[in-house]
């Protein structure tokens, strides 16, 4: 993604030379417009299920520029590292169709910032996507809180969503799953999932 950090540069020195530009509030809902090219596309002719990761990244490449946080991040050595992704596909996306892709932070807990991207095409969702993600400052995880201190971002007005509440228990589940290959039935889970909430 060499391209997208050269594109960044060049995108936040030009808006800073603009004097109609209004960064948007960190919190705010970012749009970048794509279209499906061939590269994007599998046998059925739309984009292929692990194309959209790309399409995500490159929108929250954007986002720091939109927002203007883009030096602020350079200037305290902070590296956005995505943790999980959680995709949702509803409708295809086929070629040569022009869609956005809004990349929204929602909030964060005391380890991972949360953020949403959808696909919009038509003004229609066609996919969307739950981001976790991380902070680090050279070489060390950096805390949420720390981090919108620098950014200067404040806080959220509203808690995390319960979809991505439901998201964090999932995860915690996953994870304890994972590294237990020997839990096998589902009250075992369940009981993991209570202990986790």
């Amino acid at each position: 993604m060499i391209s997208e950090i050269i594109r960044s540069i060049y995108l936040n020195k030009k808006n800073k030379k603009r004097a109609d530009f209004r960064p948007k509030n960190f919190f705010e809902s970012t749009k970048r417009t794509f279209r499906v090219g061939l590269r994007d596309i599998d046998f059925n002719m739309h984009i292929n299920n692990a194309r959209y990761m790309v399409f995500m990244e490159r929108a929250r490449w954007d986002h720091p520029v939109q927002t203007a946080s883009w030096d602020k991040m350079l200037g305290s050595k902070l590296n956005f590292i995505v943790a999980g992704i959680e995709m949702g596909y509803i409708r295809e996306i086929r070629l040569f169709k022009t869609f956005e892709v809004e990349t929204r932070y929602v909030g964060w807990d005391d380890k991972y910032f949360y953020i949403e991207q959808r696909f919009i095409a038509d003004g229609k969702i066609h996919a969307y996507g739950l981001v976790k993600a991380v902070f680090m400052q050279r070489g060390k995880l950096a805390s949420p809180s720390a981090v919108a201190t620098q950014l200067n971002i404040g806080s959220p007005e509203e808690p995390l969503p319960e979809h991505m509440e439901q998201w964090q228990k999932m995860s915690i589940a996953k994870r304890a799953y994972s590294d237990n290959p020997n839990l096998a039935n589902v009250k075992q889970e369940k009981d993991l999932l209570k202990k986790s909430a």
